[in-house]
């Protein structure tokens, strides 16, 4: 079965026009993006999006991040693979040599992900939450690590939970789910993404709240006492951390890797010559 590629999306017509959609269009997509939206809004983005640069399905569904991502899911058969991107997301990045370069062939990238995912028994993978050169690595994260929601991918297996009482914290209840269930989801730590985490308007900002936060905190605590504890970000911003470190793969990154199946270069720089770092076959490496 071919990848799907799906966006949840509310009150950001414009916005996943003027990014995401050309952060896709950037990468070399050539599928069709499933945008589900609350149903009260799908006039609007069917107007926004009629000349968008790539293909686009937009469903309606009950309001809320998880209740349209649980809306998705429930199209496809158990063992769909699944990438969701948020609405906001501008760039899609790889570390090559300690740069940064444009990833302009998403479709080679999720397969490959999806690849590694699956040699590890993995139904959830992610990718670094920002973009910095500074403090990307070439290695893969296997478990105590925050999968962010704003871009993963994952096996439609009924198994894969979901969290619609979550209004802040639902990616990392996703995340501690899994690896409670022994099902460790692994992180490609040389993939970044760009986006304005808590900035755009739309989205989540619209129920977001201080004391939202802190629920979701204090459930996981006590649901994952093994695996979390609740602490404050430095602007003081109550947070999760881990109480243990992934398992790392330390990983090579350069020219000279071709990806899964076939060689194909993963990114290219701004200008015409390119660069080629990728993913090699999970086979290629001794187990952990």
């Amino acid at each position: 079965m071919s990848i799907v590629w799906a966006c949840c999306s509310s009150k950001r017509s414009h916005t996943i026009s003027q990014k995401t959609l050309r952060t896709l269009e950037r990468g070399g997509f050539k599928g069709t993006l499933f945008i589900v939206v609350p149903h009260e809004e799908v006039a609007t983005y069917v107007s926004a999006l009629t000349d968008a640069p790539i293909s686009c399905v937009i469903q309606g569904a009950t309001k809320g991040q998880v209740n349209q991502r649980l809306h998705l899911r429930s199209q496809w058969p158990p063992g769909q693979e699944i990438v969701f991107i948020d609405d906001d997301v501008t760039a899609i990045k790889i570390w090559v040599e300690g740069r940064l370069k444009h990833c302009v062939h998403l479709h080679e990238l999720a397969d490959a992900c999806f690849q590694w995912a699956a040699c590890h028994d993995a139904l959830l993978w992610g990718v670094y939450p920002i973009c910095n050169a500074l403090f990307m690595k070439p290695r893969l994260a296997i478990g105590n690590t925050y999968v962010v929601g704003a871009f993963y991918g994952c096996v439609n297996d009924p198994r894969l939970e979901e969290f619609p009482q979550m209004n802040e914290m639902e990616d990392y209840a996703r995340q501690l789910a899994e690896q409670a269930a022994g099902r460790p989801p692994v992180r490609f730590n040389w993939i970044g993404i760009e986006t304005r985490y808590y900035k755009n308007a739309g989205g989540l900002q619209q129920i977001r709240t201080p004391t939202g936060r802190m629920a979701d905190i204090h459930y996981l605590e006590g649901r994952y006492p093994t695996l979390v504890k609740s602490c404050r970000k430095k602007d003081g911003t109550p947070d999760l951390k881990f109480l243990a470190k992934p398992q790392y793969r330390q990983q090579e990154v350069d020219s000279a890797m071709a990806a899964p199946a076939e060689s194909v270069d993963l990114s290219t720089a701004a200008t015409p010559e390119a660069v080629a770092p990728a993913l090699p076959s999970p086979s290629d490496l001794p187990p952990l």
